[in-house]
């Protein structure tokens, strides 16, 4: 028979047996795939007959979407018992002499290490010595080089000091002759200018005066000229609505004579057709008597006759249609045309009130304009008599 092993473990591991490890699905990523039917029946791999297990070996396992599930088989334990660690040595006891030997050495340690330690301190002060003793000696050399170098840039600087206020005394003596001169020449020229200027404002003086006196006389032909410009504008706007108002009544009277005229030339239409419907009248009269006397004369015809009279009062009724459509007509022809005259002549009358009204009005803004130029000469001149009577008073003054 085989033989059962001694241990067995179910132990579910997450990681595979390649010895890979085992990679959890991101969250929020894992359910989004289509879950799989779980099959219910686990798959077991049996060991073949006559097989010996060995430590750690698997027996069977079984693969789920969560991981995997497999036995594991441990080795039997083993009766051999491990060897103890070896035990540390015990010290030993020292003597007296021991001991006294390793504190002489002691002693010799400490000596050698003072004696190091004190060589190695002389060595650092006499290191300490030598580099200050560089350092004031560096100390002394650039103190004496630089008080050299500030003595020669002093000296260069007290030369040029006193070069530079040589030079600008010179530049300020050439400086104040040049001013002395230009002073005189201004003095001159100043002189010379305010002559001239006299000279000037004397001429100016007088030809002010003549000027004045031609303007005065200007003005004065200005105004006799505005004056007579005046009266001519105003006895041609007098002629002017003389002028208006006979064409006015001219046009009155056209008018009135037109409308008599287009009267006497409808009433002559009228009459026209009144002797046209006298004249159908006579024919159709002599047309019944010629008839009557056909009838008289004619009675084995008499059928034909009445035909024939029949159709002919037809005709006579047509004409007498026709007629009354030709007066209904010639009467709205007259209405129509007498309505045009009349807005014809409405619509002269109010374009001659128009043109009236518009070239009085012209008239009207011209005199203004007239009147105001003339305000405006006369208020120049008070005013340049006013200037002349104050230059007078303040000259006499």
């Amino acid at each position: 028979m085989r033989e059962s092993p001694p241990f067995l473990i179910n132990a579910c591991s997450p990681f595979p047996l390649s010895g890979q490890p085992f990679r959890c699905p991101p969250p929020g990523r894992y359910h989004k795939k289509p879950l799989k039917k779980v099959q219910k029946k686990p798959k077991c791999k049996q060991p073949k007959k006559g097989r010996k297990y060995v430590a750690t070996e698997i027996r069977c396992e079984e693969k789920s979407r969560g991981g995997m599930c497999y036995e594991v088989i441990l080795a039997e334990p083993s009766a051999d018992k491990p060897t103890p660690p070896a035990a540390s040595p015990r010290p030993k006891s020292m003597t007296a002499e021991e001991i006294e030997q390793k504190l002489l050495l002691a002693e010799e340690r400490r000596k050698s290490m003072e004696a190091s330690r004190l060589a190695s301190v002389g060595e650092r002060m006499t290191r300490l010595e030598e580099a200050s003793r560089k350092r004031e000696e560096n100390t002394a050399t650039f103190i004496a080089t630089t008080q050299a170098a500030l003595e020669e840039k002093l000296d260069t600087t007290q030369n040029n000091r006193e070069a530079y206020l040589n030079g600008l005394r010179a530049k300020l003596s050439d400086h104040l002759s040049n001013v002395d001169g230009v002073r005189k020449q201004l003095e001159t020229q100043t002189d010379d200018l305010r002559n001239t200027i006299e000279d000037k404002l004397k001429t100016a003086e007088v030809n002010r005066t003549e000027n004045m006196g031609k303007m005065l006389e200007k003005l004065k032909e200005h105004e006799d000229y505005a004056q007579k410009v005046r009266l001519g504008h105003e006895e041609a706007m007098r002629q002017l609505e003389e002028r208006i108002q006979s064409k006015l009544i001219v046009a009155a009277n056209k008018r009135e004579s037109e409308i008599l005229k287009k009267l006497e030339t409808l009433r002559e239409h009228s009459n026209k057709i009144s002797e046209a419907q006298e004249l159908v009248n006579r024919r159709q009269e002599e047309t019944r008597l010629q008839l009557e006397q056909e009838m008289a004369t004619k009675e084995e015809r008499i059928k034909k006759i009445q035909e024939e009279k029949e159709a002919k009062r037809l005709e006579a009724a047509k004409v007498s249609e026709k007629i009354e459509q030709v007066k209904e007509t010639k009467n709205k022809e007259e209405e129509e045309l007498k309505k045009k005259v009349q807005e014809k002549l409405e619509q002269k009358l109010e374009l001659a009130e128009r043109n009236r009204l518009e070239r009085a009005e012209k008239a009207r803004k011209a005199l203004e304009e007239h009147d105001r130029r003339a305000e405006m000469v006369r208020a120049n001149k008070e005013r340049i008599m006013a200037a002349e009577k104050q230059d007078a008073s303040a000259s006499s003054g």
